[in-house]
C-alpha cells in the first residue's frame, strides 16, 4: 500500500512538472538597436601656443599690453556637415555656449547621418532669427549671462580681464562684449574648415573634433588691437575689428573617429 501511495504520488509531481514545462515561454532578446553616430566638439583656449592659464598669468599681446584672461566665452551655432558627395546635414536646433574660464568647452552633435565628411561649418554667434524669438532655455537662456536685451540680442563673444601697459602702468579692466545681427552692424562671422582628415561617421561611434582657440589671433590678424582704444568694446567699429580678428581664431588640432 505504502509502495502504490508513493509511486502516485511520484507521478503525480511528474506531471505537474512536465505540464509547467510546456507552460513556460521561451523569451528571445531582441538585439540592441544600433546607435546614430555622434560627435563631441572640444574647445582648448591657447595663448602664445600654450594653454590659457585663467586669472592670474600675464601674457602680452602684439601691440605690447600686457593682459590676463578671467572671462572668454562665445556661441558656435548652426553647425553644418558637409559629405564627400555633396550632401549636407545641419543640426537642429544648433546653439552652443563655450566658457573657457568656468571649464564649459565641449559639446555633442547626436545623430549625425552615417558617412565621410571633409567639411565642417559654424557660426560665431546667433543668428537673427533667435535673437528676436524672445525668452529661450538652455545654452539661449538669459541665465547664460550672454546676453543684453530683447531689442539687441545676444553677446556672442565676451573677453574679460585686467591691461597695463606704458601709458597704464597700474592695471586696470577690460572687458569686449561683441553682439548685434543687424546691417551695418552684423557681427556674426562664418567659419569653414575643409577637412584633410576626413570625419568618419559610423553607427555605435562617437568621433571626436579638437579645435584650438588662439588668444593672439583675437588681438592680432588683420587688426593690431591697443587695450587704451580696445579695453572696453561695446558695438562699432571696435566690435567690426575684433570680430574680424576672432573668425580666425580656430583650428582644428587633430580628429578622432
Amino acid at each position: 500500500m505504502f509502495k502504490l501511495n508513493f509511486f502516485s504520488f511520484f507521478l503525480f509531481v511528474s506531471i505537474f512538472l512536465l505540464s509547467c514545462k510546456k507552460d513556460q515561454k521561451i523569451e528571445v532578446q531582441s538585439p540592441t538597436p544600433a546607435k546614430q553616430p555622434s560627435v563631441t566638439f572640444k574647445f582648448n583656449a591657447m595663448v602664445d601656443n600654450l594653454p590659457l592659464v585663467v586669472n592670474t598669468k600675464w601674457y602680452k599681446n602684439a601691440n605690447g599690453d600686457s593682459f590676463t584672461v578671467t572671462k572668454f566665452n562665445y556661441y558656435i551655432s548652426n553647425l553644418k556637415f558637409k559629405r564627400n558627395d555633396g550632401t549636407i546635414f545641419s543640426e537642429p536646433n544648433s546653439y552652443h555656449i563655450i566658457k573657457h574660464v568656468e571649464r564649459v568647452t565641449s559639446f555633442t552633435v547626436l545623430n549625425l547621418p552615417e558617412g565621410s565628411y571633409d567639411q565642417i561649418e559654424f557660426l560665431i554667434g546667433v543668428d537673427s532669427v533667435r535673437n528676436i524669438s524672445g525668452s529661450q532655455t538652455g545654452d539661449l537662456s538669459p541665465d547664460s549671462l550672454m546676453f543684453w536685451d530683447w531689442s539687441t540680442g545676444y553677446i556672442f563673444f565676451k573677453l574679460e580681464g585686467q591691461y597695463k601697459n606704458t601709458t597704464t602702468p597700474i592695471a586696470d579692466f577690460y572687458a569686449m562684449h561683441i553682439g548685434g545681427f543687424a546691417a551695418p552692424d552684423n557681427f556674426i562671422k562664418k567659419c569653414t574648415f575643409n577637412l584633410t582628415n576626413k570625419l568618419i561617421a559610423e553607427k555605435n561611434k562617437q568621433s571626436k573634433v579638437f579645435y584650438n582657440t588662439s588668444i593672439n589671433e583675437i588681438f592680432t590678424n588683420p587688426n593690431i588691437i591697443d587695450f587704451n582704444t580696445y579695453h572696453s568694446v561695446g558695438g562699432g567699429r571696435k566690435s567690426r575689428d575684433l570680430s574680424d580678428n576672432y573668425q580666425d581664431m580656430f583650428t582644428i588640432d587633430h580628429i578622432e573617429n
